[in-house]
Order: C-alpha cells, then structure tokens, then sequence
C-alpha cells in the first residue's frame, strides 16, 4: 500500500515536472531574445528537467521508468544538433553518476537516439505544416522507447516478459501524446506570434495612411478655395471691395491649412519648448474668453468653479490649445444648446481639470477609441483635435480620464501634477 502510494506521489511529481519544463520552455520559445541566448536558456531548462526526472523516477515492479525523453526530443528538436549533443552528454554524465547497473546498454540506446535526431532536426524544422511536426514526433517516440526496450531486453533477458512490455507500449502512449501536446501549442503560439506582429505592422501602415489621407483631404479643401478665389482676382473687372473680399477669404483659407498642419505636427511630436509655471485659474480665464463667442452662438451655457489657486509646471501656449481643443468639442457635443461647467481643483498633490457636458454622450467602444489615429464621432472631423489633446497632456506629465453616457452627456477629468509656486527649486524641477 505504502508502495503504491509513493507511486503515485512519484506520478503527480512527473506531471508538474512536464507542465512546468513546458510552460517555462515555451516563454523562452516565444522570448525576443537573440539566438544563442535562447539556445543557452532552452538547454538549461531541458538539461534540468532531465536531471530532475531522473533523480526520482517511478518504480514500478522489476524497473523504473522516467520522462527523461520529453525534455530531450523537445530541447533537441526546437535547439538544433548541439543543444542534442549538449542534452545527451548530460543525460550520459548523470547516469553514470548515479551509478546504475548496465551503463553500455543505456549509452547504446541513446547514442542511437541522439544519431536519429541528429538526421530527424533538419527535416522536423523544415516541416511546413503542424500535423508533419506531430507525424516526426510520432515516429521519434516509437523508435525512442523502441531502442529503450531493445536494449533493456538484451540487458535483461529474464526481466522482458508481457507485463513490461504492456507498460513500454502505455509509457509510449504517454510520452507520444505529451510530445504532441507541446508541439502543437509551440507551434501554435509561433503562429501567433507572427500573426501578432503582421498586424501590428498593418495597424502602423494604416494608421499612417489615416493620418495621410486625413492631412491631404484636409488641407485639398481650403487650398481648393484658394485657388478658386485667386482665378477671380484675375478679372479686371472687380471692385477693390470684391478684391478685399476675395483675399480676406483666402487668407481665412490658408490660415485653416496652416491649423490642420499644426494640429498634425503637435500630435507626431507635443514636445514642449517653453516651460514655465502656469497659474491654472489664469490660464483657464484665457481659454474661456477665446470660446466664449462660440458658446453664446451654440446656446450654451458655461459655469466655471475656481478652487484655490493652482500651479503646474508646462507651456501656456500648448495649454491654451489643449483646453480650447477640449471645450470646443464639448460645446459641439451640445447641437441643441446646454450646459458646460468647468471646475479646477487640488486634490492631494494634483491639480483636477473636470470639463462635463449636457451633449449627446458617447459609447464605451467610443470612448476607448478616443485619442487614437483618424477617430471621430463628427461627421466631418479628423479626429486631429482628440489626439492633440491627448499628445499635450501626456507631455506635461498629465492624463485623461473620460466618462460618459448616451443622452446624458460627457465629462473629461485632466490631471497635472502639482507645483508650489515659491518652492526655491522650481527650476530643476521643470527640468
């Protein structure tokens, strides 16, 4: 009873060792490291699997048995002709330092086994499909426990009778359909992987062309107007007032390329030049007397709430265009008029920007779209405007926080860390 009991202990001990030389062997595999660190790192994860099963193998009656074979086809097949080399000189050293009987017919069984995978790796790692890797692995684990037997038998005449080779015959169920198992998630995580990385680099090209397409279709369209309003210049019959008219159109024109270029340029690099300490409630009062005109046409109404006095180290300018940015798209998020409150706060060490709307809400999938290339909840908008709201505020060390609901309306959290407007040291830290 005791026997069969540590058994079973021995058992579940190989099934961890199994799950765990596979999940470990498995993050090297999908690792980003180079080759020969891989090569290294495989080796030793395989090397001490196979002195592991060894040291506490399961006894069964007349003989023990082990998995040593899984990490040394797996390690040898994936690590190439020296990892196989490597493996079976540790595989040989051990056995020989734990001193079992019959060492010749255990370096016969696997020299052979090392002299098959030595022809079997090429064409393992040329296989195109994943059903001819399990098809060599098939054929691998037969002749593997084949050599196992055969040499056992010569060995040990008296002891080779039709129990053991019942349990040679399950011991290769086993150890094929664990074999199996690791390769096909190996290879499917290889698959994976490459898929992973095409569509990252489609995303990258896509987001370019977005961004391209938007820029061109953007600035096509007020220097299309120019160019209209510079032909009818041409007529001699024009009042200098029709003139003035034409010019001062094609000035509004060219300023409006001129914003989207800017807009696109602040979002591929929101670096900040000009670092200074900001007085929040001042530079809020700016922003609010720029839109406020745009609010009154809209019919909305602005309610701001100041608290104490708030400073934070960044660029007035890059502000300005972030806030402006932000309360321009709130206002358009209210077509049929509404409400708009602005609150500043401290809390703690970080200065609390809330932005919330009466509009027309966003979705969640909307709002985690948010900020990225290309994305608009207009009708005719970029989505240039978000991104550079986003861009400046994770330049000034800040972030967003963005809630909402369909029909109620949208409210924007920004959050800057805090300065103290005397502290001495203000200019290493703006550095």
């Amino acid at each position: 009873m005791n026997t069969t009991f540590e058994t079973f202990q021995v058992l579940l001990l190989h099934i961890l060792l199994v799950l765990t030389f596979f999940f470990i062997f498995v993050y090297f595999i999908q690792s980003k490291w180079n080759q020969l660190m891989n090569g290294f790192l495989s080796v030793l994860v395989s090397g001490c699997s196979i002195i592991l099963f060894m040291t506490f193998p399961i006894i069964t009656p007349g003989h023990a048995v082990d998995f040593r074979q899984i990490p040394f086809i797996i390690g040898a097949l994936y690590g190439g002709r020296r990892d196989a080399f490597v493996l079976f000189s540790i595989i040989v050293t051990y056995r020989l330092y734990l001193g079992y009987p019959d060492f010749q017919g255990f370096f016969l069984a696997y020299s052979s086994l090392l002299i098959l995978l030595w022809f079997m790796i090429p064409f393992f790692q040329k296989a195109v499909t994943i059903k001819k890797k399990v098809y060599f692995v098939l054929l691998i684990s037969f002749l593997a426990v084949l050599m196992i037997v055969f040499t056992f038998s010569l060995s040990f005449p008296e002891l080779t009778n039709i129990r053991y080779l019942a349990s040679a015959f399950i011991f290769f169920l086993v150890q094929f359909i664990v074999l199996s198992f690791i390769v096909i998630f190996i290879e499917n995580s290889k698959v994976e992987k490459d898929l992973t990385k095409e569509i990252k680099k489609l995303e990258k090209l896509r987001t370019v062309s977005d961004i391209a397409a938007s820029i061109s279709h953007e600035v096509r369209n007020p220097l299309t107007v120019m160019r209209g309003f510079i032909q009818l210049l041409d007529d001699d019959h024009l009042t200098n007032e029709q003139k003035k008219f034409y010019i001062s159109i094609s000035l509004e024109e060219l300023d409006r390329a001129e914003s989207i270029i800017t807009d696109y340029l602040t979002f591929a690099k929101p670096s900040l030049e000009n670092i200074k300490i900001l007085d929040l409630k001042k530079e809020l009062k700016y922003a609010l007397k720029v839109v406020k005109p745009f609010a009154v046409m809209s019919g909305v109404d602005i309610e701001v709430q100041y608290d104490a006095d708030v400073y934070i180290a960044g660029e007035d300018q890059k502000f300005h265009q972030c806030i402006i940015n932000l309360i321009k798209n709130a206002i358009e998020a209210m077509p049929e008029g509404g409400k708009l409150i602005i609150t500043l706060q401290k809390l703690d060490s970080k200065a609390v920007i809330n932005v919330v709307d009466t509009g027309i809400g966003m979705t969640n999938e909307q709002v985690e779209r948010l900020g990225t290339p290309y994305y608009t909840t207009k009708e005719k908008g970029t989505g240039l405007g978000t991104m550079v709201i986003f861009s400046l505020v994770k330049a000034m060390r800040g972030e967003i926080k963005v809630d909402s609901e369909v029909g109620k309306g949208t409210r924007f959290t920004i959050l800057f860390p805090t300065v103290e407007h005397s502290d001495p040291f203000f200019e290493e830290i703006v550095k």
